[in-house]
């Protein structure tokens, strides 16, 4: 099964995605820090990172470039945007600095166990897409 990073700040929110993907057979790898989540995706290539926007040493739109810049923008990962924030401008903001989906909290499990499961698997690239229920996929290229 595949390798998921999940970078969230909040222990509680990081427990349940743990727990909801942990049981469909992911591998999760959970850091609370973003910097840390950046050396761990340079060093580990996850299949899947799991990103919260707001974290406490570096915000999330920086924290894509920075990916995209350390991993190759092409060889990156789909990076999923979970966070609280529901304003439309936020999934604008996501795509455009390079999300491959965006996840408002709450979110519905089976939904974004869904979801998850077509960003994690690498043939799956062109079926990135997806829009229900506070879950918007943004197509690639």
């Amino acid at each position: 099964m595949s390798y998921i990073l999940l970078i969230e700040d909040n222990q509680a929110n990081a427990d349940m995605v743990i727990r909801i993907l942990s049981a469909e057979g992911y591998e999760i790898k959970h850091t609370l820090r973003g910097l840390e989540g950046a050396k761990l995706a340079r060093q580990e290539r996850p299949d899947l990172i799991l990103l919260d926007f707001d974290l406490p040493d570096i915000d999330g739109r920086t924290m894509i470039l920075t990916l995209k810049k350390q991993l190759g923008d092409k060889a990156a990962p789909p990076i999923v945007a979970v966070t609280a924030r529901t304003a439309d401008i936020e999934k604008v903001v996501a795509e455009r600095f390079g999300c491959s989906a965006f996840v408002s909290k709450p979110f519905i499990p089976e939904e974004f166990v869904a979801l998850v499961k077509r960003m994690a698997t690498p043939t799956a690239k062109e079926s990135r897409v997806s829009t229900q229920n506070g879950i918007d996929g943004i197509p690639e290229g």
